[in-house]
């Protein structure tokens, strides 16, 4: 860890204006993940969306280092232009941060092949409660000094400081990918064999991901449950895994642009409106987070790559005939991930809470009222909470998002 002090940072000023008047910060980039996480206990908005731009490129080097408030969209251009791309698709609209996206520890299908968000970072710079500028990790794939930093304030939701910017690790763009889609059985046996012949077979697929009926239709596909995997590489490589896959039976290539419509099917069904009141609302209110908001609950379930089948049978079972429900599964992560309709999700909730007590839920979106039931806190015990007095002793940052300081 490296401490840095010798050029201006505006961000490290607002943090330390903020700290000498004791003012908590509610830490964004665009605000599209404002209604996320437990509310947030803070006055003022501290948003990053025009801290944007590339500090340092080298193609050559397949790194990059950006201000944290670049979008998606931009690194995708930048990087494009140079035969390259960073491979990291969190679900949401690519208008979004890589600062959020490293901070609130989202990543998307492309996790399958790649590794989540967080292992894509070689480095990052951020600035404490205190107004400390501190660096992490480095520029090139080679220094991996500082690693853990880099772990520790990815997925850590700003609680431990505003990352100002990241260097990233890029791969060179292959031909064009191709999507194939399989049949999945609906007994829970059969799909968990079907699940060990795809990831079993010789394959070196981006992304495995098994969609729901409902979703799929949403998405454009027939509306039953299928399983989307997409194959990249020469022309050669991916004609030699389709032969793979077509062995298996029951296969066909899926539609062009399915993954971009997966990765938005979630803003979809979110109420815009809502989405924009809290968006204004949270600048001017007291909390600094909307109550009111009824963005669609969303949880994921996290357990062995083994039992995927498992939850995946439970939790059709306990959204069936939920409209509004959408249901996507990564095998190879052993994740099952459910958008469910405010209304009917405690009902829902009840029904997986039961039938999986052992598998760990992570919650993204909630109610506000339901965070104290299901989730109060992540980071209360004795060795988060003096991690947190180090990096942020007057709780400034984000106070509240991943539960009560002490």
């Amino acid at each position: 860890m490296t401490s840095v002090e010798t050029r201006a940072n505006p961000i490290a000023d607002l943090v330390r204006d903020a700290a000498a008047a004791r003012t908590p910060l509610r830490i964004a980039g665009r605000s599209h993940w404002i209604d996320a996480g437990r509310p947030v206990r803070a006055t003022r908005i501290a948003s990053l969306a025009t801290h944007a731009g590339v500090v340092d490129y080298v193609p050559g080097d397949l790194t990059i280092t950006l201000r944290s408030g670049t979008t998606l969209r931009d690194i995708e251009n930048v990087t494009a232009a140079e035969g390259q791309w960073f491979p990291s698709d969190p679900f949401g609209s690519t208008d979004g941060t890589i600062g959020a996206t490293i901070a609130t520890g989202s990543f998307g299908p492309l996790a399958h092949g790649f590794g989540r968000t967080r292992d894509l970072v070689l480095g990052l710079e951020f600035v404490t409660g205190d107004g400390r500028t501190v660096q992490g990790g480095g520029r090139v794939v080679k220094n991996v000094a500082g690693f853990d930093l880099v772990r520790l304030i990815a997925g850590s939701w700003g609680s431990l400081g505003v990352i100002t910017e990241v260097t990233l690790r890029l791969y060179s763009i292959h031909e064009q990918p191709v999507t194939m889609m399989l049949s999945i059985p609906e007994t829970r046996t059969a799909l968990a064999q079907r699940l060990r012949s795809v990831i079993a077979a010789p394959l070196t697929p981006y992304a495995v991901e098994i969609v729901s009926g409902q979703l799929a239709a949403h998405i454009g596909l027939p509306a039953r449950p299928v399983l989307l995997v997409k194959l990249g590489g020469n022309p050669a490589s991916i004609a030699a895994q389709q032969a793979t896959l077509g062995a298996l039976g029951g296969v066909s290539e899926a539609p062009a642009g399915v993954w971009e419509k997966l990765r938005l099917a979630e803003d979809k069904v979110r109420s815009a409106d809502s989405v924009a009141s809290a968006r204004a609302r949270s600048a001017h209110s007291a909390s600094g987070f909307d109550t009111t908001v009824t963005s669609p609950i969303v949880m994921r379930l996290s357990s062995l790559q083994s039992r995927v089948a498992e939850m995946w049978t439970v939790v059709a079972a306990a959204t069936s005939g939920v409209d509004g429900a959408l249901v996507h599964a990564s095998p190879g992560l052993g994740i099952v991930r459910c958008v469910i309709p405010t209304g009917p999700g405690r009902d829902v909730i009840a029904k997986i809470a039961s039938a999986l007590p052992d598998v760990t839920t992570i919650w993204e979106r909630l109610p506000a009222a339901m965070w104290q039931d299901l989730s109060p806190d992540v980071a209360s015990d004795r060795l988060s909470l003096g991690i947190r007095n180090a990096f942020d002793a007057q709780g400034i940052l984000n106070p509240g998002i991943m539960g009560p300081a002490a």
